[in-house]
């Protein structure tokens, strides 16, 4: 399970708690995958079981979605003069605010490549080769880079916003995610931490489960995103029907002590589905883009004027189409969206939409819409600093880099020792030295500052 998901606050660790002692992402891999699809661009035109376009195409997107996240996590990064190899093994970094416009152009540029008659990677594990599904996830990755940078640059995100709205993912068929496999080699590493070792490190958060309780009627997606409370033991099979979550991050010996002297199913873990899958083998879902983020991106664009629409409506039709994948995918989730608690719980929603703060109901719907999507909900939060939820670790503040939660990552050791003159210069354009790369430090698009009260710094 990536630590990301603590930023986000949707899990906590229940003992062992690094109270977000290091804020880190995986710098090495990222840029290793990414010059491996490099590698794959440039040897396209060789390959005899798809076309040429499409592979270059397949591999543009994917880097276009890693850069992001690579970005979102770090502020400015290698970009322009990265994946070049031995020809340049100290790669200046490119400031954010130029790599988001870039970004939409190189998602242009493999959208204009793509050939849907013709055929697409033969090893592709996440559409198979269709090319139509890899166009329109292109075009929702524009959508995604487009509402994050609307309040840095709102020309940006008006042009990516309407240029793709209507190509992006069109229903949950459309959904995209790399899956694992049943085998030791290639299931999830979630899957081996807890089921296989038999590890109980992660509940989910408190704050989370209050938060998608916070109605009359419950979020109906609980029953696929928790497991039940119960007075057995793990694995919580016998389910009460209530869901409770664990005090956030509390300080380690407190957190090791109340898991202790509690029964392990009396909080709610992560449903099984989370860590193995569909079969419970391994195969678990890794979420790149789902329908659902489409609808309640536009429901933020038509509440700023982006589109047209109403986004009452775009906000029922997201939890539908979330609720209604989680209930086909997720063993045993006993959920669809045209059940009369479902839509009472639509109608609460809607109800509590305020167009003058419409930030509030959006951000917590995108918030439970990219569960367990790590980076992508940990953005959501910081971006749109919707209010109620997130804080501190339970207990107080207990970190080095002044604020209640991580902001950024700082940049891995390796940059200094290996890049130091590049990484010297972006940290000073950044955040005016070495001493602002920490966690504390405001990345371009999350601007408005509102998120962390001067009370909260000290």
């Amino acid at each position: 399970m990536s630590n990301m998901n603590l930023n986000a606050q949707y899990t906590t660790q229940n003992q062992y708690t690094d109270r977000y002692g290091g804020v880190s992402y995986e710098w090495g891999s990222f840029y290793t995958t990414l010059n491996d699809l490099q590698e794959v661009k440039r040897l396209s035109d060789q390959s005899n079981s798809a076309a040429p376009e499409n592979i270059e195409a397949v591999a543009t997107i994917i880097q276009a979605w890693a850069f992001q996240i690579l970005t979102d996590v770090y502020g400015d990064i290698p970009f322009e003069e990265a994946l070049q190899g031995a020809e340049n093994r100290s790669p200046s970094y490119t400031a954010q605010e130029n790599i988001y416009p870039a970004l939409i152009d190189s998602l242009d540029q493999a959208i204009g490549k793509i050939s849907v008659g013709s055929g697409g990677p033969r090893s592709d594990l996440i559409h198979g080769g269709d090319m139509e599904k890899w166009k329109r996830f292109a075009n929702g990755l524009k959508m995604r880079i487009g509402i994050r940078a609307v309040d840095a640059n709102r020309d940006l995100a008006e042009r990516a916003i309407t240029e793709a709205n209507g190509n992006a993912l069109q229903s949950n068929e459309d959904n995209t995610y790399f899956q694992f496999s049943t085998s030791s080699a290639h299931r999830s590493s979630y899957h081996d931490n807890r089921v296989v070792l038999g590890r109980d490190d992660y509940d989910v958060s408190e704050r989370f489960v209050d938060a998608m309780g916070q109605y009359d009627v419950n979020d109906p997606r609980m029953d696929a995103y928790f497991e039940q409370t119960s007075s057995t033991t793990a694995p919580c099979e016998d389910g009460s029907g209530s869901y409770k979550g664990f005090p956030f991050e509390r300080e380690q010996q407190s957190a090791t002590e109340l898991k202790n002297v509690t029964n392990t199913c009396e909080y709610s873990r992560p449903e099984t589905f989370w860590p193995s899958g569909p079969s419970g083998d391994g195969d678990a879902y890794k979420p790149m883009m789902y329908y659902d983020e489409i609808l309640i991106t536009k429901a933020e664009a038509a509440a700023r004027g982006i589109i047209n629409g109403n986004p009452k409506d775009y906000l029922k039709q997201a939890i539908e189409a979330s609720v209604n994948f989680y209930g086909e995918v997720v063993p045993g989730a006993d959920i669809e969206a045209d059940d009369p608690e479902t839509q009472k719980y639509i109608d609460a929603v809607q109800s509590d939409y305020d167009r003058s703060n419409f930030e509030q109901v959006i951000g917590e719907q995108r918030w439970f819409a990219f569960y367990m999507n790590d980076v992508q909900g940990w953005s959501t939060f910081r971006r749109l600093d919707f209010q109620g939820w997130h804080g501190p670790p339970v207990g107080g503040v207990a970190n080095d880099f002044g604020t209640f939660i991580p902001l950024r990552a700082g940049y891995p050791s390796s940059e200094q020792q290996l890049n130091g003159t590049n990484y010297e210069s972006a940290v000073e354009r950044q955040f005016g030295g070495v001493s602002g790369d920490d966690a504390g430090s405001y990345i371009w698009w999350d601007e408005e500052g509102s998120l962390i009260p001067e009370s909260a710094r000290y």
